[in-house]
């Protein structure tokens, strides 16, 4: 809702609904692919993201593990400090997101380590298992309609992407 018209401001057409339609992890490239074709302007979306995600978001997730364990603020299990939420928060995204996030949280808790990377890997087939059935059955259906509603009325005249 708030990716589709900065991207449809910016310029972009049909690329915008692989670009906007999900987190674009692994399982979301290989949909947008079977669904469109690996030559269609909405996989080559879907691919610019994945890209950016994985080397950009790597970084600024491994950035945001650390902030956000210096909060203090998430211990629902054993004691007052404990990483295994944040370990569970780290299964989002691709998995060198993963992983990064996993290894900063290991790095400030080195007697969690172990388990939030277990945590992590647990958390990422669990996203990657439910996200191709939300990209399949939801996102993908409302960035299309979002698209057709949008892109007339406020996508740029540029015939790019038609």
């Amino acid at each position: 809702f708030i990716s589709l018209p900065i991207a449809l401001l910016l310029g972009l057409k049909k690329e915008a609904i692989g670009a906007c339609y999900s987190i674009n992890r692994d399982s979301n490239l290989g949909l947008t692919t079977d669904i469109y074709g690996p030559d269609a302007k909405e996989t080559e979306g879907t691919f610019a993201v994945y890209i950016v995600g994985s080397v950009i978001g790597t970084v600024f997730v491994s950035l945001l593990a650390g902030v956000v364990a210096s909060w203090n603020i998430f211990h629902p299990l054993v004691a007052p400090d404990d990483p295994l939420a944040l370990g569970m928060a780290s299964g989002v995204g691709s998995g060198s997101m993963m992983t990064a996030a996993a290894g900063t949280l290991g790095e400030i808790y080195p007697s969690y380590a172990e388990d939030i990377m277990v945590m992590g890997g647990a958390s990422d087939m669990l996203t990657g298992i439910t996200g191709i059935y939300m990209g399949t059955f939801v996102g993908l259906p409302v960035t299309r309609k979002l698209y057709a509603w949008l892109e007339p009325k406020i996508g740029r005249k540029s015939g790019h992407g038609k």
